[in-house]
């Protein structure tokens, strides 16, 4: 595992519990950014709720995955310095 995976991984599962509680809260002020905004002005905030339930979802997930060393068939682990 290369150094700054744990940051990385930390940070992405960090996000996702952001994301999750804005999606459970009482906040309005989230639901001002411009693409969930129109998310909410077309379908409705239970959709937008949605959207940020899926991105604290893909957040999570992709933590997990650095955490835990998973990597596409075509990335290499580094050795060394370069």
């Amino acid at each position: 595992m290369s150094y700054d995976e744990p940051l990385v991984g930390g940070l992405s599962i960090a996000l996702s519990m952001i994301a999750t509680f804005i999606a459970v809260g009482p906040w309005d002020q989230p639901y001002d950014l411009r693409s969930i905004r129109a998310v909410r002005a077309r379908y409705g905030k239970p959709v937008a709720r949605g959207v940020w339930i899926a991105i604290a979802v893909a957040a999570f997930s992709s933590g997990v995955a650095i955490l835990g060393g998973i990597r596409p068939s075509y990335a290499e682990q580094q050795v060394g310095n370069r």
